[in-house]
């Protein structure tokens, strides 16, 4: 895994572009194929699984790679659900934005430095950062559109009451194994170069 310092932040290794695309791509198939969005019977009618790749993507490449996931994520959803958006928030654009983009770009990014004091143990770190990124998503959405939109109060327990443990359950069944194994693939990479 890469390390982050100020001066190397911006910039994007041929490691950091490979994760950037494979999880973008992901991030692209689940939203556009009914395997991101899980049928549950509530007002939301499906929990996701969209938000997966841009945690795996954050905890693998950093901060900036989890970003550009998560904009990936934001612009497919928009792309699909903008009129959803729009309902909710009450016909606002600025907020249906705000909901549709800041959370899916801070969820990566949240991941990468929940997972970083945990790292020395990379199953909790993962756990740990998959649970943090899941919510990230989840309150930064619903919250936006209820703190500035017109999303109901009402509606937010049933929501969360199926949505967050589903949706926690999938980030943790994938950012695990996913994590564990392309960090030793990274580690075999480096030693093979160090030989």
């Amino acid at each position: 895994m890469s390390v982050h310092t100020r001066s190397t932040f911006w910039r994007l290794s041929t490691y950091d572009l490979a994760v950037a695309g494979v999880f973008g791509a992901l991030a692209i198939v689940l939203a556009f194929t009914p395997l991101g969005l899980i049928p549950v019977p509530n007002p939301s009618e499906a929990a996701t699984s969209l938000h997966v790749p841009a945690i795996a993507a954050g905890i693998l490449g950093g901060p900036l790679v989890g970003a550009l996931v998560g904009l990936v994520l934001a612009v497919s959803t928009w792309y699909l659900y903008s009129a959803a958006f729009l309902t909710f928030a009450g016909g606002n654009l600025l907020v249906a934005l705000a909901a549709a983009f800041l959370p899916r770009l801070l969820i990566g990014v949240v991941a990468y430095y929940i997972f970083r004091p945990f790292r020395r143990w990379p199953t909790l770190a993962s756990a740990v950062a998959g649970i943090a990124g899941t919510l990230t998503n989840t309150f930064g959405v619903l919250g936006i559109l209820m703190g500035l939109g017109t999303l109901p109060v009402a509606l937010l327990a049933p929501i969360f009451a199926m949505n967050v443990p589903i949706e926690i359950a999938l980030a943790l069944l994938v950012t695990i194994p996913t994590v564990a194994a392309l960090r030793a693939l990274g580690s075999g990479r480096i030693a093979a170069m160090r030989e």
